[in-house]
């Protein structure tokens, strides 16, 4: 029987070049160094014009190093007009193809421009491949890159727990949650090519509109993908919430287009979008009553503000023990449930702000880190999960 092809695709504008090229070099050094893989591997760069524009160079020595670097072309159009990174997914889909890359022994492991592997990821890739029973794979992603402790930073280890709620609903029936990552996820390459990335003008959340039309397709065919990949948050609150945004009209885009969308799914995703929005007026609700001494409404929000603030404080403890091997600058306790605490509101005033504002192709926040970090030590994934 031949051999599996896994090709690791850094999907992206471009304009981030050191992080992508970490990303890049995370592959090149791991898949050298990890014996017994399973499986023959690619390494495609596929980047915007501006985003090479930004430093020739250093793309020229990544295609050196070994990576295949793919500049779209300008004047590329997909049929339905897809706008954003969905146009670049689009054309990669039909560069496979053209290359004959497109067949249940090949598969496609999808990377941001910041998202490293190790050893571990290397590994699940290679067992998910093997055992080829399931068509889509996902797992968890930790944020230690570049980390600070910032309250953006601090948030960021919520997400990490919370994968696993998330994978859980994934390789379930019915996938009853809106969570899916735009990276850190295989596919195999005959079946994500058969979707499509194609859609109507932009799409905020092009991850979540192809999870729902694999799911529509296929059926549960997700599986679990073992060992984590390796990112950064957002370097301030301020493109936390511009990255929120883009979440968030992510949703709504998907909810409006019903065409697409099961009518049992669009209630689950209406669901998940309304406890998110529903934040906000529970803390205003929360601090209305303390600050005015309403007590019975006090103790009626309490019953249900008491839960949520014990998972949340539960979802930092146990983010941070994933991530704290991962970490070179460990802040106090206190800095940390401080920090905690500005990044969970700027997490509960997204979706109000999204509501407010139209979705934006800047909200794919910047990567590299700002040079207002550059005297810190940055922390590399070097040991197997």
């Amino acid at each position: 029987m031949s051999q599996p092809t896994v090709i690791f695709q850094v999907t992206a504008i471009g304009d981030s070049p050191h992080a992508l090229a970490a990303s890049v070099r995370s592959v090149l050094y791991w898949v050298r160094r990890t014996p017994k893989l399973r499986y023959r591997y690619l390494l495609w760069l596929v980047v915007e014009p501006q985003g090479y524009a930004t430093d020739p160079d250093l793309y020229e020595s990544l295609r050196r190093e070994g990576a295949v670097v793919m500049v779209i072309p300008t004047d590329y159009r997909t049929r339905r007009g897809t706008s954003g990174k969905g146009r670049a997914l689009q054309y990669a889909t039909e560069e496979r193809v053209r290359r004959g890359l497109s067949d249940p022994l090949v598969w496609v492991y999808h990377q941001d421009e910041e998202t490293c592997v190790g050893q571990d990821t290397l590994e699940g890739i290679s067992e998910f491949v093997a055992q080829g029973d399931r068509l889509v794979g996902t797992g968890v992603i930790l944020y230690p890159l570049d980390w600070v402790g910032s309250p953006s930073h601090v948030q960021e280890l919520t997400r990490s727990f919370d994968d696993f709620r998330v994978l859980d609903s994934m390789t379930a029936a019915g996938n009853p949650t809106s969570g899916f990552h735009g990276s850190h996820f295989l596919a195999r390459a005959d079946v994500e090519d058969a979707i499509g990335w194609d859609a109507d003008g932009y799409v905020p959340g092009e991850d979540l509109l192809f999870e729902i039309r694999v799911r529509r397709e296929f059926g549960s065919v997700f599986g679990l993908l073992r060992g984590f990949a390796y990112e950064k948050g957002a370097f301030s609150m301020h493109d936390q919430l511009h990255q929120r945004r883009r979440w968030v009209h992510g949703v709504l885009y998907t909810l409006r287009h019903s065409n697409e969308v099961p009518a049992r799914r669009r209630a689950m995703l209406a669901y998940s979008a309304l406890s998110w929005f529903s934040a906000f007026p529970s803390v205003v609700v929360l601090v209305a009553s303390a600050a005015f001494r309403y007590g019975p409404l006090l103790v009626a929000t309490g019953v249900f503000t008491g839960f949520i603030w014990t998972s949340m404080v539960f979802a930092y403890v146990e983010g941070y023990r994933l991530h704290r091997r991962y970490i070179a600058r460990r802040p106090s306790l206190l800095r940390i449930a401080l920090h905690g605490v500005l990044g969970a509101l700027v997490d509960v005033a997204a979706p109000w702000y999204a509501l407010a504002t139209h979705p934006s192709k800047g909200d794919f926040i910047p990567k590299d880190r700002p040079t207002s970090h550059a005297h810190r030590r940055p922390t590399v994934p070097t040991v197997p999960a």
